[in-house]
């Protein structure tokens, strides 16, 4: 089911399944603005974690009633185990956002150090900003933060317990908003450069599951004054925000966070300046990260400035990988891999597609409003189905797609494969692999883009019942926390559909 695009400006329309409007546009003033906001909960109570296990228990656990109320007033944590209740603030979460203009269309992406966001509070986000701010479309994108508050509902304090503040969800939807207007109030004529940049292999990404598909590129786009010096920057990088990981209680932006301030402000050890940034704004996008891109809590990686492999999880790894990967942007940029894209153009399309919920906890989930949906329901299997979108941004030499959910790299690279012991026998369904849909663009896949629907597994490397493939003495990590064996090709059949509608003059 497609419908609709978010377009101003049309120079003509076309219906297959639904009414897509799109604008082929060229750039008369090309303008873009950043702003930044902290999104940081605030924390009320505190407590002391007795047993080490970083989940609070009331019966085991010290706290504090500080503010009298009689309960315990917690954030609760997002990414790993139900219970992890926020002790303290090592850094700030923020909302980065970025408007670009062409002239004629007006696009705002923000970027929030987020678990996830789902399309409901996206559209809430939408139906708020003005009209008279003139923004065509705005993609609302969390950077998939392991490290900072619920927002979906699947994190509280039980199993069926939601852990989203209400409060702070509203809190977060005026902080989008404002962060939007300060973008607006800082469009200024711009240049644009791009550059594919590979990553240090002293801090390799890990594939948790088989086969071993790695989209490990970092994905760079560049915006200057005139005279040279950097307004912002648009990085797309396919790693899970989880680095510090699961008994970590200090609300922080993880990798991303490090990432983003390497590039802008510099790479600091202890307050000590250890290589010049490049200045402006940094926008971290989350790339291709199901199947499970991570460096996990055995995984070693190498800080060459204390000059020692790291491999506990911790905030030592996180910053010794987010400053890899700032370095490797900051040296490209010194190297003079960036090449101009003149005279950048902008062309939106978007659309809404429904999917089917066959997965039973997350349909429970549902069900019981843990998760903050509006479900549709259907007397034919599957019977609770859902309204997720897909877009396709293309930006100059650069296109930007966006995915509602984690996407398994060998969809957008190739390398699905249908082992034994999976659900289907049958050849893989999402084909031609999406990255060898545009090869002149620098491509940036922007995952958990308007939407958090988990992850999006090949159809043909599905595996809920045993045997399990690849000879597993148990069921892999991925299905549990997908909508689906469909999502997948659903997904890829709409994005390739966008795509190939971008080809027509």
């Amino acid at each position: 089911m497609m419908h609709f695009c978010y377009i101003k400006n049309t120079l003509y329309a076309l219906m297959m399944f639904g009414i897509i409007l799109t604008a082929q546009l060229h750039a008369s003033e090309f303008k873009v603005g950043f702003a930044k906001l902290p999104i940081t909960p605030n924390l009320i109570d505190e407590w002391e974690d007795i047993n080490n296990d970083a989940q609070f228990d009331p019966d085991i656990d010290k706290w504090t009633d500080v503010n009298g109320n009689g309960q315990f007033d917690a954030v609760w944590m997002a990414g790993f185990q139900n219970k992890r209740a926020a002790q303290s603030i090592k850094d700030d979460l923020m909302a980065v956002a970025v408007v670009i203009d062409d002239g004629q269309t007006r696009i705002g992406i923000i970027s929030a150090d987020t678990i996830g966001l789902m399309r409901k509070f996206v559209l809430s986000v939408r139906e708020d900003v003005p009209a008279e701010w003139g923004l065509d479309y705005i993609m609302v994108h969390a950077t998939h933060n392991h490290e900072g508050p619920d927002t979906q509902g699947l994190w509280g304090p039980s199993f069926l317990t939601s852990g989203v503040d209400d409060v702070y969800m509203k809190r977060l939807k005026k902080d989008f908003i404002s962060t939007l207007k300060m973008a607006i109030d800082n469009l200024e004529p711009a240049q644009m450069s791009l550059a594919l940049i590979p990553t240090n292999p002293l801090t390799p990404i890990k594939d948790k599951r088989k086969p071993i598909v790695i989209d490990d590129d970092i994905r760079a786009i560049l915006f200057n004054r005139p005279d040279g010096s950097i307004i912002g920057s648009l990085i797309n990088f396919g790693i899970h925000v989880e680095l510090a990981w699961d008994k970590n209680l200090d609300l922080t932006s993880d990798v991303a966070g490090y990432l983003r301030r390497g590039i802008s402000d510099g790479i600091y050890y202890d307050n000590q300046l250890i290589k010049p940034g490049l200045g402006g704004t940094t926008l971290w996008l989350t790339g291709n990260i199901g199947g499970l891109m991570t460096s996990g809590p055995t995984d070693p990686i190498y800080d060459p400035v204390m000059k020692q492999m790291i491999t506990k999880p911790s905030h030592s790894k996180a910053r010794a990988y987010g400053y890899s990967l700032a370095n490797s942007v900051i040296e490209a940029f010194q190297a003079g891999d960036f090449k101009a894209s003149p005279k950048p153009s902008l062309t939106v399309r978007s659309l809404e597609i429904e999917l089917g919920i066959e997965n039973f906890m997350l349909s429970l989930g549902t069900l019981l409003g843990m998760i903050d949906t509006d479900p549709k329901f259907s007397l034919m299997p599957p019977f609770i189905r859902y309204l997720s979108e897909v877009a396709f941004i293309q930006l100059g030499d650069a296109s930007i797609t966006g995915v509602p959910g984690e996407l398994y790299p060998e969809i957008a690279v190739g390398g699905i494969e249908n082992p034994k012991g999976a659900d289907y026998i049958i050849t893989p369904q999402e084909v031609p692999p999406l990255r060898s849909q545009f090869p002149d663009k620098l491509n940036l896949m922007v995952n958990l883009a308007n939407d958090s629907i988990g992850y999006i597994i090949p159809k043909s490397e599905w595996d809920e019942d045993a045997p399990w493939i690849y000879g597993e003495n148990e069921e892999t990590y991925g299905e549990e926390v997908s909508l689906g064996p469909d999502t997948a090709p659903m997904i890829h059949e709409n994005i390739i559909y966008l795509i190939e509608q971008s080809k027509i003059k």
